[in-house]
């Protein structure tokens, strides 16, 4: 039985940079090297571009992509069991005028003009807020 690939629910497509710095949505070629780097959509691999000209620029510092937050540490519950830590992957943090800025990069719905969340996000995304009063959060 063969398994149909699963669409993306916000369809957005992948970009895969390779190591001559060419970028596709084809992760099989194999005339520009190895993949390096992995993007969920389009819209964030253009966001990645402008930060870095923006830190070359001397507007933004210390960018890190895919950095991680924790929401909440890891824990044994009464009964023993282990639970592991429950982490947010945050798409960029970077420096902006003194300010440690948290960015998510989102699309945006053609008709309603509202950014695409699941209820997953919105509640990782007010946690982090109580969690982490000194960032600032930002929808991309």
């Amino acid at each position: 039985m063969l398994r149909q690939k699963k669409t993306p629910k916000h369809h957005n497509k992948k970009v895969y940079v390779y190591e001559d710095g060419f970028a596709s949505p084809d992760q099989k070629l194999t005339t520009h090297g190895a993949i390096i780097e992995k993007y969920d959509s389009t819209k964030e691999y253009g966001r990645s571009r402008e930060l870095l000209l923006l830190k070359r620029a001397g507007k933004i510092s210390d960018l890190k992509r895919q950095a991680e937050l924790v929401i909440q540490e890891a824990f044994t519950s009464p009964d023993g069991k282990k639970h592991r830590p429950i982490v947010y992957r945050a798409d960029f943090i970077y420096k902006r005028d003194g300010e440690t800025i948290v960015e998510d990069v989102k699309g945006k719905d053609e008709n309603t003009g509202k950014y695409q969340m699941t209820e997953a996000f919105r509640l990782k995304w007010k946690l982090l807020q109580a969690k982490y009063p000194q960032f600032k959060f930002e929808i991309y």
